[in-house]
């Protein structure tokens, strides 16, 4: 009896182990059973890299109490998903909530690399500095210079951001900052010894004309435009700036760029004309090219269009290296006058036509492509990688891929995006330091989009500014977002430290798969 029970035991233990090696073997080689159709199908996954780290995910409204971090790139793996539909939601305590509709398929896996969570609160640091418009960061991210209108004329404030004391004051009496709408700014040379302040004046003149049979006296307007030199470097650092139109003679000096790589040096149009000049000697002038209608500087060239044709040449900066075409004609006959020419490099070239038409030179992977792309451009970037050109009218957000893009969602080269679209009027649009959301303000509302549209786009709202025209600029260097917000009836300079800072050891539970 004893030998019958071993026997019929041991034979348990085969068929046991006959039973659940296979199963083993497939679950440890990713498959799964799947209960509805009675086999066993190959799994997916799920694979997030969030900021922050510290998050929670839902999968179909149940909460992944068991994530394995991945250590080679940080991010969360959610293995053995059946293939199938599921609904992601990622959250943390105190921020806003990602979600995304993905489907799970057999053996690969949903990839979700960007995923960025918005406080619902921060910390503001205030600068002390009020009565701001616009704002203007320096090259090496430690100056901030801004500028005030007043009745009597113009002050141009020079703030430093680690301590917030202001370094420089310089008064521009009877001159104001120029108009928004003429798209020109304050200028940081690369070295951050001086800044160019492009200016406006207004005045009148009245006059005696004959009306109707009689004498009338008339009152005419006219508007002078001129640019300032302020230096703020060694023995002139508080001397007051001074007309850079007066000190070369040109009357009208307009799109005044600093030469990247010579200290002192800048360029400028005049009756189209573009010239490269020494700020500290008014005689050492040089005139680069003539009929042109605008210019733009890369890191080692300087890149110009010339009229009637609207080609694209490169040279040196001095100009001394000869001259390279870069474009053989123009997508529209007869061609229209650039307004602005955004220069990536020899093959990604942006115009923006002086009607504000966007057109793209683009030399691929798979094609050439000089083509029109949009209507009433306000503004283009290209990203750092240049594989993505960043474009936008007044209540629309566009982006156009330059190259194709392997990471999930793939887009392939020559496809453009429509990010977002508002009834009412979108600014302060730039992108966020991934390249994969772009931020921008509507009102006094900031906001950040992706550009992952799978399902739908998650956007995010920042703390409301009570400010109807909030100035913003975000600095990836710093990790800060800055902007202007009400202070006491004052428009005044703050910022917010975003995305979260990651730690270079994570112990929170989510890395250690709590």
């Amino acid at each position: 009896m004893e030998k019958i029970k071993r026997t019929i035991f041991f034979w348990t233990l085969v068929v046991l182990f006959f039973i659940i090696s296979p199963i083993v073997i497939l679950r440890a080689r990713g498959y799964r059973f799947d209960s509805k159709r009675g086999v066993f199908v190959h799994s997916g996954a799920i694979s997030i890299k969030s900021n922050p780290q510290d998050f929670s995910v839902n999968l179909n409204g149940k909460q992944i109490t068991s994530k394995t971090l991945n250590r080679i790139n940080n991010s969360y793996a959610i293995n053995g998903l059946l293939p199938g539909s599921y609904s992601v939601s990622i959250s943390a305590p105190g921020f806003q909530t990602w979600t995304k509709s993905t489907d799970v398929h057999s053996g690969l896996a949903s990839e979700f690399w960007n995923v960025l969570l918005v406080r619902n609160s921060y910390q503001r640091t205030d600068y002390g500095a009020s009565g701001i418009g616009k704002f203007f960061i320096s090259p090496k991210n430690d100056l901030v210079a801004y500028a005030q209108n007043s009745d009597s004329g113009l002050n141009v404030k020079i703030l430093n951001i680690g301590n917030k004391n202001t370094i420089n004051s310089f008064d521009i009496p009877d001159w104001k900052l120029i108009d928004s709408s003429k798209d020109l700014n304050i200028e940081w040379s690369p070295d951050e010894n001086y800044i160019s302040i492009p200016v406006q004046q207004t005045s009148e003149s009245v006059k005696t004309e004959l009306q109707n049979y009689r004498y009338v006296k008339v009152t005419a307007q006219k508007t002078s435009y001129a640019y300032f030199i302020a230096n703020l470097s060694g023995s002139n650092a508080n001397a007051a700036p001074f007309n850079l139109n007066e000190f070369l003679g040109e009357k009208d000096l307009t799109d005044v760029r600093w030469d990247p790589s010579n200290k002192g040096y800048l360029f400028f149009l005049s009756d189209s004309t573009l010239y490269r000049a020494d700020v500290t000697d008014k005689n050492n002038i040089t005139a680069i090219a003539s009929n042109v209608s605008s210019y733009d500087l890369s890191n080692s060239s300087l890149y110009y269009t010339q009229s009637p044709n609207e080609l694209v040449y490169k040279t040196s900066y001095d100009g001394k290296a000869g001259t390279t075409q870069i474009t053989t004609a123009f997508p529209e006959s007869p061609a229209i006058p650039t307004g602005r020419l955004i220069v990536y490099d020899d093959s990604r070239i942006a115009f923006i036509s002086s009607n504000k038409d966007l057109f793209i030179y683009n030399q691929g992977d798979h094609n050439d492509y000089f083509k029109k792309l949009g209507n009433n451009i306000e503004g283009v970037q290209f990203s750092n990688d240049g594989k993505k050109l960043l474009f936008w009218t007044n209540n629309e957000i566009s982006v156009y891929f330059l190259r194709d893009w392997n990471t999930q969602p793939a887009r392939n080269e020559d496809e453009t995006d429509d990010i977002t679209r508002y009834s009412g009027s979108v600014s302060n649009v730039q992108w966020f330091k991934d390249y994969e959301h772009v931020i921008f303000s509507v009102g006094s509302q900031i906001k950040i989009i992706e550009l992952d549209s799978r399902d739908h786009r998650n956007s995010m709202d920042f703390p409301q500014t009570s400010l109807g025209n909030t100035s913003v600029v975000y600095n990836g260097s710093l990790e800060k977002l800055f902007f202007t917000d009400n202070k006491n009836n004052s428009s005044d300079l703050f910022s917010i430290n975003f995305p979260e800072a990651i730690p270079l050891i994570n112990l929170s539970p989510s890395a250690l798969g709590l």
